[in-house]
């Protein structure tokens, strides 16, 4: 087994695979966010909310942030002289949601989301944190684990947008950051819009 498909899955699936791989990873995090009770904020963001989530808002929102990183990406990629096509960007974009999966199980309602939402919640406009809640130890490593996968996360699509644009160096950096700012605030706008 090549080890590389733990933080390049692009360059051991290629792009027909990564496609049809990124297409099965995106519907799973949106099974498994609704499953848990995860609101996918846009293109990077997930968090807990009170009331659970319909499967359709869940599926769209998954959606919506997949084809948001892949189209920016894609568009930062053709702007900084990038030559590869949609396909390979909407693959790594999909293959880096991967950790989002395991982020989502353990921000859920029956791992952590409950204390979660114990620790931290809504007093009509007013935000409440209870620090003593807070600071358990289940949350703690559950914050650093979530932590970990975002990093994962950001790894696999910064390796996997590398592979599609076969950009490097600076230019690779200066389009794949800019590429992922304005996905996550079209992502946002775009959700905002539908809900």
């Amino acid at each position: 087994m090549d080890g590389r498909i733990l933080y390049n899955p692009l360059a051991v699936l290629g792009k027909g695979k990564g496609f049809a791989a990124a297409m099965i990873v995106v519907i799973v995090l949106a099974i498994v966010a609704w499953w848990g009770g995860v609101h996918l904020d846009g293109a990077l963001d997930m968090h807990v909310i009170p009331k659970p989530p319909s499967g359709l808002l869940i599926f769209g929102e998954s959606l919506i942030a997949w084809l948001s990183l892949g189209l920016f990406l894609f568009a930062g990629a053709k702007i900084f002289g990038g030559n590869s096509g949609l396909g390979a960007h909407l693959a790594a974009a999909g293959l880096g949601r991967f950790p989002y999966i395991l982020a989502a199980i353990v921000f859920s309602r029956p791992v952590l989301g409950r204390t979660m939402l114990k620790a931290v919640s809504l007093r009509g406009e007013e935000i409440v944190v209870r620090p003593q809640d807070l600071l358990t130890p289940g949350l703690i490593i559950g914050g650093f684990a979530v932590l970990a996968f975002v990093i994962w996360a950001i790894v696999i699509l910064y390796l996997g947008y590398r592979e599609a644009s076969r950009l490097r160096g600076g230019k690779a950096v200066a389009s794949f950051v800019i590429g992922i700012i304005l996905a996550e605030a079209i992502s946002k706008l775009l959700l905002w819009l539908v809900i």
